[in-house]
């Protein structure tokens, strides 16, 4: 029956939704960390900055900041991230029909001037949450990454629990 989606394909792109906020989130953690700034001070930037341009940062960072072996990594990591873009780009900006079974939809694909092109094609929730996982595994990569250089805290991620000096300029108040 074509008609709106299945929970299962629903579910299967809101897995994308998460699993993409959730790669934002650790490459602006290693954005602020690699600066030195209050994470979330810094998000008040990072939220002006596309997620291909904070990937791209990011590897300038690296390249400026690291060892050359560890900028190679840092670099690999958001070159799969970017790679993986453009299929969630697909999958989050598509507008979708259900397909014939629960586990399949048709998504339509626009282009730039809002034409769908003759291009419609099926993919099943599990291809759609296979994306979700490859999305989660770079994640887990760059959280580790950021960990082995002592950058990342998996018990306190925003470091809420050290108290920060105050400056000296700011100890007398604006």
């Amino acid at each position: 029956m074509i008609g709106p989606l299945s929970t299962k394909m629903y579910c299967a792109i809101g897995m994308v939704a998460v699993a993409w906020a959730q790669l934002d989130e650790v490459v602006a953690l290693c954005l602020s960390r690699m600066l030195g700034a209050d994470h979330v001070e810094f998000l008040a930037i990072n939220s002006h900055i596309q997620g291909r341009g904070r990937l791209e940062a990011l590897k300038s960072l690296g390249a400026h900041k690291l060892p050359a072996e560890q900028a190679v990594v840092l670099a690999n990591f958001c070159d799969q991230a970017m790679g993986l873009a453009r299929e969630r780009n697909k999958i989050q900006h598509g507008s979708w029909l259900q397909g014939e079974t629960p586990d399949i939809a048709i998504r339509f694909t626009y282009r730039t001037q809002g034409r769908i092109t003759a291009a419609a094609p099926t993919i099943t929730a599990q291809e759609i949450a296979g994306l979700a996982d490859q999305i989660n595994t770079v994640s887990a990569k760059l959280s580790s990454f950021l960990e082995q250089m002592g950058l990342f805290d998996p018990i306190d991620p925003l470091d809420r629990r050290k108290a920060r000096p105050i400056p000296p300029h700011m100890e007398d108040g604006p």
